[in-house]
């Protein structure tokens, strides 16, 4: 008589199943470490992007007026020479320096050559009165300046709070509107001067941080060999389980009684 197995553990307890564990352990493991290896190679291979953003460069040789700031343009140093236009100078708000709320403000600088136009984040200060002192003190007449500063894209328009009267965004696009005169094309970004205009203090621009590119095939990769390792436990479990479906069905079919026989 044909006995079922008690479950499919007890199947799995026997001497070929469990060397065929072993063996599906085996591949498993040896997919493992192609896994962990393609992981060391993604790391190993990571880019780690430097760039030269703190020898100051000729703003015309980083980027061109009324073109996006591109990744490889934000952050920049550069330099331009040209005049802060009277009448051009705006107080944005709400500016965190250092964990700090305060003030910016803002001229419109225009190329010594005419060709562009560009703002200058010009200095901050925690006080208000500090930077209506400054802009009041640039305002009388046109003044000729050497910047050179952090060029970064510019912020959304949409993030100075209009309804309240406060410009706190820096947003060419919106200064232009602003200006003036706009005498030349002007740069879609601005620029953090170094330095500061008095009493105003410089507004703080880190030197950006490498970033570190990953090469992601290689982790794909990893991913892949860490599955078809579990697909091996799996396919084993699959098959003891089959084993076992089966005996359970011969087993079964050996326990019914056979129908008897009809004499004629």
């Amino acid at each position: 008589m044909t006995v079922a197995p008690a479950s499919v553990w007890s199947v799995a307890r026997r001497p070929a199943w469990i060397g065929a564990l072993l063996l599906a352990l085996a591949v498993a493991g040896g997919f493992a470490a192609l896994g962990q290896w393609q992981i060391e190679r993604s790391v190993e291979g990571a880019t780690v992007v430097q760039r030269d953003t703190e020898t100051p460069r000729p703003l015309a040789d980083v980027a061109r007026p009324g073109t996006a700031v591109t990744e490889t343009q934000a952050s920049q140093v550069v330099e331009v020479t040209g005049t802060l236009q009277p009448g051009d100078y705006t107080v944005h708000s709400g500016r965190i320096d250092e964990g700090e709320r305060g003030y910016w403000l803002v001229g419109h600088l225009v190329s010594d050559d005419d060709t562009a136009s560009v703002a200058v984040a010009l200095g901050w200060s925690p006080e208000l009165d500090d930077i209506e002192s400054a802009r009041d003190a640039l305002d009388g007449a046109p003044r000729q300046r050497e910047i050179v500063g952090r060029y970064l894209p510019g912020d959304a328009p949409t993030e100075s709070d209009l309804e309240a009267g406060e410009l706190t965004a820096v947003s060419p696009a919106e200064l232009v509107n602003r200006w003036a005169e706009v005498p030349a094309p002007a740069y879609s970004g601005y620029i953090v001067a170094d330095g500061a205009v008095d009493p105003l203090q410089p507004i703080h621009s880190p030197v950006p941080e490498a970033e570190v590119t990953l090469n992601w095939l290689n982790i794909f990769y990893a991913v892949e060999w860490v599955v078809f390792a579990g697909f091996a436990v799996y396919l084993w479990y699959r098959l003891v389980r089959d084993q076992w479906e089966k005996e359970r069905d011969l087993a079964a079919q050996a326990a019914t009684p056979a129908a008897g026989k009809i004499d004629a």
